[in-house]
């Protein structure tokens, strides 16, 4: 079988639709049947089996996917060793947008200084989904606050505060300014805006999708959103309080409340994640 095949393989089997993946390859249908054909005939197996429009990987298929994506990592990594600092890599880095924002441009500066002609793809996707890309080569890297599986290798980035923040318009942003305390009763008369996703990361067991005990200090949520930018609008124009990384909320016109009698606090741990970071040189870089 030829590298080609193999990546036309790996995008069917992302896709699980051959039109799909042949509009993102720029290949046509016919042309990606037949490579899989091929495969499926040169190894005697089945790749997928059909369900509806959609197809699904085999037992036989998710193999050859963990293995074909180690194929095609390899062959990138050993034009990049070869090529040095002219070679074009292709990067493909997963996570929550809200990481990729702040931590992925940072891996990203740091791989250019390297590689300037790359090009690095970003795939906007909930932790879950970005580790489990990471573990079957559809992406070189993630960025996740949760526990990194066995199988992967990660490094820690950064550890992260939240903060209880208000906008300007809000009545207690007057004393958020004069970095006078205010007591959790009074904080929790205000009314709260919270995730209905987790577009902030993954945080603890008993702690609400922004990190917040709710258990033990239940706020007044009266607005809920599925957007980022929602949020940080509803936050800015002072109609509720939110529970923010500090890294982001730094970069918004809020203040900081001094809260007092609340003991607890959500804290990240940001990492960098790759699958075997010692076979390719340029992702053992950031690991070493």
């Amino acid at each position: 079988m030829e590298t080609f095949e193999l990546r036309y393989f790996l995008s069917v089997a992302k896709h699980e639709n051959i039109h799909r993946a042949s509009e993102k390859l720029h290949v046509s249908p016919g042309s990606l049947s037949k490579a899989i054909t091929r495969i499926e005939g040169e190894l005697g197996i089945k790749l997928f089996n059909r369900e509806g429009r959609n197809i699904r990987l085999t037992d036989q298929g998710r193999y050859l996917q963990l293995r074909a994506s180690q194929i095609v990592q390899l062959e990138e990594a050993t034009k990049a060793e070869i090529r040095g600092h002219q070679n074009r890599l292709h990067v493909v880095m997963s996570g929550p947008e809200i990481f990729l924002s702040r931590f992925g441009l940072s891996v990203t500066q740091e791989l250019k200084k390297i590689y300037p002609n790359s090009l690095v793809e970003y795939h906007s996707c909930d932790e879950k989904k970005a580790l489990n890309e990471v573990g079957i080569g559809d992406a070189h890297l993630a960025i996740v606050a949760s526990e990194t599986p066995s199988h992967l290798t990660s490094k820690v980035l950064n550890k992260i505060h939240f903060k209880t923040v208000v906008g300007e318009g809000h009545p207690l942003y007057p004393l958020a300014i004069a970095k006078k305390s205010i007591g959790i009763k009074n904080v929790l008369q205000y009314p709260f805006v919270s995730p209905t996703i987790p577009f902030l990361g993954g945080v603890g067991l008993k702690q609400s999708l922004d990190g917040w005990r709710d258990d033990q200090f239940p706020r007044k949520v009266e607005y809920l959103t599925s957007s980022l930018k929602l949020l940080e609008n509803i936050l800015c124009a002072g109609k509720a309080i939110a529970y923010l990384p500090d890294y982001f909320a730094n970069t918004l016109k809020v203040a900081p409340l001094k809260v007092s009698g609340c003991p607890y606090s959500c804290v990240q741990t940001i990492r960098l994640v790759a699958r075997n970071p010692k076979e390719i040189s340029w992702i053992y870089d950031f690991f070493r």
